[in-house]
This record gives structure tokens, sequence and C-alpha cells, in this order.
């Protein structure tokens, strides 16, 4: 791109055509003051606090140098007399109607203006008259606190809610003196439709639109910042948590995060309640003779866990003993929970709570394109011309890449929504498809259909790059859509129209989302999508992919490590002598051959008595969707229940041995998203009391059952798993950051975002399908 130069302050600057005088001005490292700009925003010239004069022959005048360009030759005093009083005067005109209340108001030590006016030294009564006097926290939503007589008009809120969530519930309203910003009709935010992002909060410059967390209980000055990884779902986001004596107290995105570059859904914005509250678990406990359970030294607990699971196994065999992990563990966690059971418990019943889930997404996918998991990076779904969006309400579930969803129709494309309820996405729809519950996969093989018999795939990209499309076209031949149409609850023209619709714009994105509240979709469903998407041309290039997202924080990851009773680190089945005697020659020990059981089945094997010992890691199974009684008859049955979580559960009521472990904001380790990113995480805050990241109880077991398989720390477990993750060799614990690569690595540690596409060696393949 060309070049231009300038001179800003006496000082040559270049900088490429289309940079703003304030880029140029960033460049040079000359401050310019802002109120209204801010970068990850479009631009809106509003405030005018950003006023630089550009000088011309014998003349100058004053322009915002937010939005106006940079041009070839300009000359720009960014501190001159006219420019500090136009400021200046700018600042006394908005603190005209401010509030001066900085003495109580929550953003004191984080007000943008406050900062302003102490810079320009402005007097907050130079222009005295009539005020407004809006009522303060009069909206009842139990997020955010509203104070419009704070507002400066800067819009930001506005921006924020149209650019970045895609909701566009604020907008302004009135003129002159009584322009003010509100939702439409003035409506209450619940009413009006608000998402509860916090994105809003998030850009307020004032405090104007504020958080209701730790307000007057805690200054600006005395909270903690700290980035880390949100584990709460699959998407991976940068959060920076603030906090206080222990507490979290506000939540806000990570600009510098790639996965959501400062976007949060509402669960990582103020999901926080199960680290602060007062039933944290600080000690452990253990059950005495009585059945009363007691406190105990960490080393007491450990020792006994232990001894009991060495005992079950010497007397019933590894067979045994469960083990069963939550959703939101570090993969150096995951790793060695695994080697824990396979290495020292002779078990493979080692699974994670998103497994079934996430199994026949792996199967089907590794199966159709050669690798198992999402095929494009979040950001490619902003590139597509054509969405289809089917499984979770993905708002709710997986709210990044609905978010890339709704960019994409905004620039344009077309979004068909495949859902039973008018979810939040169906207003930026097209169409609303509301088929029946649990029909995703007939759909998709409706969607195929249509495609194929009438001739609307990208026959040169099939004929380049797959291989069998003839055995997906002869089952085709013996599915009707009629067929289609009564499984699915729509009518023979609403599959045809939509998949005409989704085939007509291109690259097309397929988004399919899990929830853990529904029956698990099976292999075929995935290899329907992946089959969808090659027909169309649409896999592995931007814009055009699959994105096959799981139900927890990190799901892939305890995929990747091998927190599968199937699959060992690196999806080496463990029924593969080959696979297990590369582990074994690594770690020192005989792997174990038998299958083990998925989660579902531990509990059924405790109720037929075959399974003596479950250790549960920060999960509990009364959230699980299990029947209740069913889940205590299980628990209670147990002759050893060992429960490792950081707050008190249900579960840990029947245990025999309580861990107190460590949330995911209080560790450190790795991560791997939905679109196969590793990312690193850094506490923010301290455990309580003598709780511990599961990383440290889990390798204190492991001493105590067999010493000689132990990592001395996170790095050596992470570099020790990667040696059987073929995608991940080249990469090492220290290199990992919060930017981390995707997997597949490559032998530089770079990663690669998207699936290749083989022209010499086509390796997609499509399957027969059925309904």
């Amino acid at each position: 791109m060309a070049t231009i130069t300038l001179k800003i302050n006496g000082q040559e600057v270049q900088v490429e055509e289309g940079a703003t005088i304030l880029d140029a001005a960033k460049k040079a490292g000359v401050y310019i003051p802002t109120l209204c700009y801010h970068p990850y925003l479009p631009l809106e010239e509003a405030c005018r606090i950003c006023v630089v004069e550009d000088v011309r022959r014998g003349w100058s005048t004053l322009v915002a140098a937010c939005v106006f360009p940079a041009r070839q030759g300009m000359v720009i005093e960014t501190d001159s007399e006219k420019v500090q009083e136009s400021r200046k005067t700018i600042l006394e005109l908005l603190l005209s109607d401010h509030p001066n209340a900085c003495m109580t108001c929550q953003a004191t030590g984080d007000c943008e203006l406050q900062e302003l006016a102490y810079r320009h030294r402005v007097k907050p009564d130079a222009y005295p008259g009539e005020r407004h006097r809006h009522p303060v926290d009069s909206d009842p939503n139990p997020y955010l606190h509203i104070d419009m007589n704070k507002c400066v008009l800067c819009r930001r809120c506005i921006r924020a809610c149209h650019d970045v969530q895609g909701a566009d519930i604020w907008t302004k309203v009135g003129r002159g003196f009584e322009q003010r910003i509100s939702t439409a009709f003035e409506l209450p935010l619940q009413d009006a439709g608000c998402e509860f992002c916090g994105h809003c909060a998030d850009f307020c410059p004032v405090d104007a639109i504020g958080f209701r967390a730790g307000r007057y209980e805690v200054r600006a000055w005395e909270l903690r910042k700290g980035t880390t990884i949100c584990l709460q779902c699959p998407m991976g986001c940068g959060a920076v948590y603030d906090t206080h004596k222990g507490k979290v107290v506000t939540v806000h995105g990570d600009f510098e995060a790639p996965a959501n570059t400062g976007a949060l859904c509402k669960v990582g914005r103020f999901n926080y309640n199960f680290v602060n509250t007062p039933h944290r678990l600080q000690s452990a406990f253990v059950r005495g003779p009585s059945g009363e359970q007691a406190p105990a030294p960490m080393h007491a607990a450990l020792d006994l866990a232990a001894a009991k699971l060495a005992e079950i196994v010497e007397k019933h065999g590894g067979s045994a003993v469960g083990i069963v992990a939550g959703g939101m563990l570090t993969n150096e966690e995951y790793y060695l929970l695994q080697k824990l059971a396979r290495g020292a418990l002779r078990s493979n019943n080692v699974d994670n709570v998103a497994g079934p889930w996430h199994l026949p997404l792996y199967e089907g996918l590794s199966s159709a394109l050669g690798w198992g998991a999402m095929t494009n990076p979040l950001d490619d779904i902003a590139l597509a011309k054509s969405l289809l969006v089917l499984g979770s309400n993905t708002l709710e579930r997986h709210a990044i890449a609905a978010l890339r969803a709704r960019k994409a129709v905004r620039e344009g494309a077309v979004m068909i929504v495949a859902h039973p309820d008018r979810v939040g996405l169906t207003k930026n729809a097209e169409r609303h498809l509301a088929l029946r519950p649990g029909s995703e996969s007939s759909l998709l093989c409706g969607f195929l259909k249509v495609i194929v018999s009438e001739k609307l795939y990208d026959a040169s990209f099939v004929d380049k790059y797959t291989q069998e499309f003839d055995k997906l076209e002869r089952s085709l031949e013996k599915i009707s859509l009629q067929d289609v149409a009564e499984r699915t609850g729509l009518s023979e023209q609403e599959i045809q129209e939509a998949a005409r619709l989704y085939a007509s714009r291109r690259p097309a994105f397929l988004i399919y989302g899990q929830d853990m509240g529904q029956e698990p979709a099976n292999e075929t469903l995935y290899r329907m999508g992946a089959a969808l998407q090659m027909l169309l041309g649409s896999v592995g290039i931007p814009g055009g992919g699959f994105a096959a997202m799981g139900v927890t924080g990190n799901a892939q990851g305890a995929a990747d490590f091998g927190a599968w009773p199937k699959y060992l680190p690196g999806y080496r089945s463990v029924a593969q002598a080959a696979a297990r005697k590369t582990v074994g020659n690594l770690w020192g020990v005989e792997v174990p051959g038998d299958a083990g059981l998925s989660w579902p089945q531990m509990f059924e094997a405790v109720e037929k008595g075959d399974l003596k010992a479950l250790y549960l890691v920060g999960v509990d199974p009364f959230a699980l969707g299990l029947p209740e009684r069913a889940v205590e008859s299980a628990l209670a049955k147990l002759p050893l229940l060992i429960v490792q979580d950081c707050a008190t559960t249900r579960a840990a009521q029947y245990a025999h041995v309580v861990l107190p472990g460590a949330a995911f904001m209080e560790k450190e380790g790795t991560a791997v998203n939905c679109e196969r990113r590793m990312q690193k995480l850094s506490p923010v805050m301290t455990p309580p009391g003598e709780a511990k990241p599961d990383f440290d109880l889990i390798q204190e077991l492991l001493r105590r059952l067999n010493a000689d398989l132990v990592p001395t720390d996170r790095a050596q477990a992470f570099d020790e798993a990667v040696q059987l993750i073929k995608d991940m060799s080249p990469l090492r614990y220290a290199a990992v950051g919060k930017k981390g690569p995707c997997w597949p690595v490559q032998e530089n540690g770079s990663g690669m975002e998207r699936l290749p596409l083989l022209e010499d060696k086509p390796t997609l393949k499509f399957f027969a399908t059925r309904l």
C-alpha cells in the first residue's frame, strides 16, 4: 500500500494511505486526547476532544484527528494555543451538564472525562445553567447500573451494542439539549431485548452505564487486574479479571485475545459466584469411622485417598476404579489424570464430562476431513456469504461464533437458523426453520438431497479435492424429501428453498453447537455436515468451513490430551497394541488394553457393583442430567468416593475424601479452544486456605501411587504429552502464549488456521448417508 509523509509537531511521520491523523500521531508517539474514540469501535466524530490544528498556507483549521485522514505534506500541531482553547471549551461544556460528584462516583480513578479535566485544568462551573435530572438506577436489571446524568453522548455504547454484540438495544433519542441515550421506546433493558453482554459498560468512559458488582464497596485503584483464558465455554475468550481481597469484582474482555478481541458473553462476564461463594473449599475433609466428615490435613487426606485407591486396585483390579473430570481443567490436568488412571491404577475408565458429546464429533469429522475438529478460525465466520446455524442456542452457548455470524449478516450474508425455538440469532436470520428437536441430522440429509439432485454443488471442487462422491450420490437416491419433511416437521418446500438459499451464496459456513441438555449427536451428523460443506466448495477456505463446537470450556484439550476411555493422548486407540506400546515406553509402565467406560457407563457400573471407586475432579454428577435418585443411589453405594472441587457440591456430602481444588482463574496451564488454538492461562488470584490447583493435587496422588510417573511441573507434563500428539509435537510449554497457534503446529512453531486442501492427494471423503 502507498505511504504518505506528514509533519506532526515538526516531526516527520510516514503512514499508510488511509490512516487518520490520530494513527499517525500514535506512530510518532505523540499524545492526542480522545473520548468518543475507541480503537475497537467504528469511528464517529462525536466529542471533538481530539481536535488538532491543520496548518496550511497562511491559515489553519481545527480538525478531529480520530476521523480526519492524514494527507501528503500535512503540517499538524497538536498542542497549539488554538487547540488547547478548543479542547478546554469542549470539556467545560461537557462538565456544565455533568454531575460534579467525583468523590462518590464509582468511576473515580478510572474515568476518562475526569482524566481529561485534570490534564486540561478545567473548571466544572465555567458554564452554569440548566442540568439534566435523569432518574438514577431506575432499570431493574441485575447486572448494569444506569445513570444517564453522567452521559457525555460519546455513543460508544451504541457502537458497541451494534458492532460488537449486534443486539442494537441502545440508541439516541431526542434532539439538542434533550438528546440522550436510551432503548427504543425507552423500555427497560429486559423488555427491550438486552442480551446483558456488558459491552456497553465496558466501553462507557464515564460510568453512565456501569456494572453493579462492587459498587460502593471497592474503588478502582484498589482492584488488581489479571488476564487469563475463560474456560466456561469452548470459545476460549481472553478475559481481564478485576479482583479484590480474594474475590472477583468485575470481568472485562481482553482486546488482545485472538478468539474474542474484547467481546465476552453473559456467562463469561457475570458468572463468577462459584469463585466468590462462601462455600469455597479451603481444607480437606475425610469421613471417619462414625461416618461423619471432619477437616483433615492435606497430606493425611491425600495419603488416605491413595491408600484406598491402591487397596481397591489390588483387590478388584484397575477396572474397578473410574475417574471423571469436569470441563474447566487445563490440558496438563487432563493429561495427568489419564496418566494416573492408566499408568498408576491400570484403568482406562477415565472420561471428561464432554466426552459423550465430543467423541462422535471427533470420529465423524476425522473420518470425513482428516482431522476431528473445527476447520477454520472463529474470525472466518464473519467472512461467509451464507450461514447455516443449527444445534444449540448459539448466542447462549457459543456466543463468539454467534457474534461473528451477526457481523457476516451486517455485511450482506444470508443466515438460516434451524432451531425449534425463536432463539436470539433468529432476528438476524433470513429464514428460521422451526424443526423438531433432535432432527438436525435429518435436515442436513435434506439439504444434501436437494443440492445433489438439483446439481447445485461445486463440481470442480468435488472432482479436485474429494473422494467417493458416488457413494453419497447413490445413498441419497434412496432418500425421499417427504421422509425428511416428516422427520423434521418442516414442509418439503421449506427444505428446498432453504437449501437453495444456502447453496446460492458462497463461501458458506456451517455452525453446529452442542448442548449437554440434549442427546449427543452421532458421527453421521458430522459426516453429513462435512459433506454439505464439501459439496459447496466451502471447507478450509476463508469464510467457508464447519464450526463444530463442544459443550465445555476445554473439551478440545481433554480430547487432545487423552482424557477419554477410548483414546490415549493424540487420539491413539487403546485397542491398538502399537499405540499402547508407544505410550508405555514413554511412561515406563504397561498400559491396559481393556476398553474403558464413559462416565454414564461408570454410573451404571456402580449400580451393578462393578465400579468400587470414583474420583470426581471439578464435576458435580447432580448437574450432569442423570436421574437424581440414580446419582444418589450410586454415590451412596461406592466404597470409595473422592471429590475434588473448588466449592462444596452436593456430591461432596457422599465423599470419603474431599480435596479443595482451585477455579480456572486461579491456575497456570494451557487450554485448547474450539478453533484448536492453544492458549496459556495465568492465575489472577490465589486459591483460598489450603486449596490448590487440580494439577498439584493430582500430582501428589500420583506421587503416592507411582512416583516414577510424576512430572516435576506443568511444563514437563505438557512437553511429555505433546510427544504423543503428532499435531502438537513441535510445540513447547514455554513457547505458548495467550496468542497461541492453532494445531496442527508446524516445525517452526506456527499454527495452521484452516484445514489444508491437497490437490495431488485428495483427503476429503464422502460417506453414504441415511435418515
